[in-house]
């Protein structure tokens, strides 16, 4: 038998639920509902009887309840909004913190008495409970700026969709005048980590790489079209070399170096309209073009701007931290690029040598470039965007709402309240409505004092509310733990002492030694506010300089010989 995936199981759990209801509203019986709803029908009659679903069937012999297990796959679920899953260890803590909490809230252990011992939770454990709830998953995350997650909201991603459907329906924008741009960096010699082949008997895991690495930077465009811009490389160095060009670099690549090799408003300006501009401009045939970039102070300047309105091209701004979801390059480029580059450059590192050449680097580049900038992953990139085709759910079902759906909000507010409290809504709505709440206890405890036998909805809501219990504890067992670890961060930074007071923490009486450790401590802490001080008037010392060589150098043609110089670092070869 075909075993389900984790979709198809879901489905079927969805449908079996619909079953379930159909018959208890004497909508179906058995068999019809089972055909109409195409589940099982012996499945059906066990749901009916109260027999639990698979994954519950052995709750009894668990370490925690199906309640709390719901609970803890909520915590990791807000854990990995936020962008800090947690390891398997901090996992198999916070479940023994919820076991635990039992006997520390019900005082069971108390007085160095143990009455009740729970044995540690095993290794396998973590493995079993991912089995149980198949919409987790062990993974190895990529790391990212923690503003990248946070500055991320739905609000803001929404009013960029907005914008970006309002400027091209308003200008009726093509796909082909539709790009997007972005620089990425390179350290000569340096390759994405990646998995290998050791001997494991060889107690030695480390992968050598070349020193004196040089950065490189490339400000790269694409198409929503698939079509691609012709590159910026900028070098680090004084001036440049045709040795540098291999002889396979396409013909209108263009190169540039400046001592660092970042990219700066100078050549930002230059890319624009010396790779650009001549690019598209025939391309487009006087139509507007839309060219999406990111915030960098080089695409933002004064001369960009106005070079853009002057030329027919609307920009578009990303929101802050957002690229990784927004943008066409880092989406659907820049990994496999990296990757590429990575295997490109892998057999030169083997060979051991000390330094890798900028030919070499380029000629490996222009390989990985080859491969990574096809139409494929250029099409990926601006589909995996929701920018094109425009399909902005794409981008927003991956950001949690903090919010309540306006639709389901709505649809709740207007349907008809049933006949009794005791309805499934009650203690399952969101946010929970404790009026409705408070109506079911009420007529639960009557039923109770009356001693008339419980109804359905009356056991079922008795069901609800033990889980409810259950789960309430593991998340309030979650929320203690973390709230004490926060006290105790907190705690500990207050008591990082430094100088003499780390010395006579907690101490009274001093003796001859401690007395030399203060002295010494004395002496270090004048030491360091010496250097802090000698540091300051260097710094004033030098700014005045700078000041004044300033001013004396301030004539016509020193600035203009000094922008000549700028202006000759971006050439156009071959």
């Amino acid at each position: 038998m075909t075993r389900l995936t984790d979709y198809e199981r879901i489905e079927k759990e969805a449908r079996l639920q619909e079953a379930v209801s159909a018959v208890q509203n004497k909508e179906h019986n058995v068999p019809s509902a089972a055909r109409t709803f195409n589940v099982p029908q012996q499945t059906l009659y066990d749901r009916i009887k109260g027999k639990p679903p698979r994954n519950q069937s052995h709750e009894a012999d668990q370490l925690l309840s199906h309640a709390e297990e719901k609970e803890l796959v909520r915590w990791i679920t807000r854990l990995t909004i936020t962008g800090y899953p947690p390891r398997y260890q901090t996992l198999r803590e916070m479940a023994e913190e919820i076991r635990t909490r039992r006997l520390r809230n019900a005082r069971v252990n108390e007085d160095g008495i143990e009455l009740v011992h729970y044995d540690g939770i095993g290794k396998q454990w973590v493995k079993r409970f991912l089995n149980r709830h198949r919409e987790l998953a062990s993974v190895r995350p990529r790391s990212i700026d923690a503003p990248r997650i946070q500055g991320t909201s739905l609000e803001r991603l929404q009013r960029w969709f907005d914008d970006v459907k309002k400027v091209i329906s308003e200008y009726n924008i093509k796909p082909e005048n539709m790009y997007n741009m972005d620089e990425s960096g390179f350290a000569i010699g340096e390759k994405e980590a990646g998995r290998c082949i050791i001997n494991a008997e060889i107690r030695q895991q480390y992968q050598a790489k070349p020193g004196h690495q040089e950065w490189v930077s490339v400000i790269a465009c694409i198409g929503a079209d698939g079509s691609v811009v012709p590159l910026l490389v900028i070098f680090q160095a004084e001036n440049l070399s045709r040795q540098w060009i291999p002889a396979n670099i396409s013909g209108n690549w263009r190169f540039a170096c400046n001592s660092k090799g970042y990219t700066s408003n100078t050549h930002g300006g230059e890319w624009l309209t010396r790779c650009f501009e001549p690019e598209t401009w025939e391309k487009a045939g006087g139509e507007y073009r839309v060219l999406i970039c990111d915030g960098h102070d080089s695409h933002i300047t004064g001369k960009w701007v106005a070079h853009c309105m002057e030329n027919n091209i609307l920009l578009l701004i990303l929101p802050p931290h957002s690229s990784h979801l927004t943008q066409p390059l880092d989406v659907g480029i820049f990994g496999p690029l990296k990757k590429y580059m990575a295997a490109e450059i892998d057999p030169l590192v083997r060979l051991g040598v000390s330094r890798i050449q900028k030919v070499e680097w380029l000629a490996a580049f222009a390989a990985a470039h080859e491969k990574a900038f096809s139409t494929r992953n250029i099409l990926s990139g601006f589909r995996g965007t929701g920018i094109h085709p425009f399909w902005p759910t794409r981008v927003l079902d991956r950001i949690a709402s903090d919010s309540e759906s306006p639709s389901l909000s709505t649809e709740t507010r207007s349907a008809t309240p049933p006949m009794t409290p005791f309805n499934d809504t009650v203690l399952t709505s969101s946010p929970t409505d404790f009026n409705a709440i408070q109506r079911a206890n009420v007529m639960l405890n009557d039923m109770i004092t009356s001693g008339n036998p419980m109804s359905t909805p009356a056991k079922k809501y008795i069901k609800c509310l033990t889980r409810n219990v259950e789960r309430l504890h593991a998340a309030n067992s979650i929320i203690q733990h973390e709230n004490e670890q926060l006290k105790a961060h907190a705690h500990q930074r207050k008591r990082k002492l430094s100088g003499k007071r780390k010395v006579i923490d907690g101490k009274h009486i001093i003796t001859a030694t401690e007395l030399k450790g203060i002295e010494e401590a004395e002496k270090a802490t004048e030491e360091r506010k010496e250097k802090c001080r000698k540091k300051v008037q260097q710094r004033r010392r030098s700014r005045t300089r700078k000041e004044s060589t300033d001013e004396s150098e301030m004539s016509p043609d020193s600035s203009e010989d000094e922008a000549g110089v700028i202006l000759d670092c971006i050439e156009v070869a071959l």
